[in-house]
């Protein structure tokens, strides 16, 4: 239900936070995006992609020991959220057109391809775009995500480990308006999905409550709420047939906590990816490690990055 009185949207503002990085647009694709940028465009490019409930600002810890350990870092607003233009929603949030906007990021950071790291329906596009531009992407790194094909088929094997994520995909296949037109809802929304994918130390401390405004706030954003349905549609859309059988060559990390679900998506990704794989857990987090836990994650990156050279 609507609010009575909702109140105004928010200005895109509201997540152009000061830190160690510059916020920088992008232009691809007759869009332009949003990107939280630092580090020497000569390095190599990780770029980050977040998940349905969040926004660049997810990564923002992250992103200044990246740029020092010698990349140039990229948090990127997707289509509809933050900073990023927000065009009409409806068939604006799909798998091809989600990952093409990022494989236009790549080459106008200046940059044939990059580390591509993805959280949530971040790393389903990740995923994507591996599918579709592999000769974007030097590495994967795949945060509590899975290729499409590969969770939709292991949510149908295995309904009973899924439910949450299937309980989320059919909320999310509601009218958009429901989500949109009711900031009381959204609020719930988003304090319920950051308590169930954090840890319970986490949830305690102080950050949780900065995160949690953080999100609030930024789901205000004029127009944004109806771009998040259709971005959280992604994670169990169905893919294009030609990727039921397509190879991902690039050399890949699955970061997951320890959860009896993650081992039948390893399974499939093991058999998807051709080129290396690595699992990692960063200690102390459940799904959202980069949130939960910045420098264990970038550790946890560094360490890959650093075996594959």
């Amino acid at each position: 239900m609507a609010d009575p009185t909702p109140p105004q949207p928010l200005p895109p503002s509201v997540v152009e936070l000061d830190g160690p990085f510059t916020h920088e647009f992008v232009h691809t694709r007759g869009l332009r995006l949003h990107a939280a940028v630092a580090g020497d465009p000569a390095d190599p490019l990780i770029v980050l992609l977040h998940g349905a409930f969040g926004g660049w600002f997810d990564y923002r810890h992250v992103i200044a020991p990246l740029a020092q350990a010698g990349y140039h870092v990229a948090a990127v607003d997707l289509r509809g959220y933050g900073m990023s233009d927000k065009p009409p929603a409806p068939q604006s949030s799909n798998l091809r057109m989600l990952a093409s906007d990022v494989a236009g990021v790549i080459p106008a950071l200046g940059h044939d391809d990059a580390v591509v790291v993805g959280a949530d329906t971040g790393g389903t596009v990740a995923w994507s775009l591996a599918t579709t531009h592999p000769e974007r992407v030097a590495a994967l790194v795949s945060v509590s995500s899975a290729h499409p094909v590969d969770l939709r088929r292991a949510a149908a094997a295995r309904p009973w480990n899924f439910v949450w994520i299937l309980a989320r995909a059919a909320f999310f296949r509601l009218p958009s308006r429901l989500w949109a037109s009711s900031r009381r809802l959204r609020d719930r929304g988003h304090e319920f999905h950051l308590r169930l994918n954090t840890t319970a130390q986490f949830q305690q401390s102080p950050r949780f409550s900065e995160e949690l405004e953080l999100r609030r706030r930024a789901a205000a954003i004029s127009n944004a709420a109806a771009s998040a349905v259709h971005n959280a549609r992604v994670l169990l859309a169905a893919a294009p047939l030609a990727w039921i059988s397509a190879k991902v060559p690039s050399a890949t990390l699955l970061v997951h906590p320890d959860q009896g679900l993650w081992t039948h998506v390893v399974r499939r990704a093991r058999v998807r990816v051709t080129g290396r794989v690595a699992q990692a857990r960063v200690p102390g987090t459940k799904t959202e490690p980069h949130v939960e836990n910045p420098q264990g994650f970038v550790d946890t990156l560094l360490e890959f990055l650093r075996a594959g050279e």
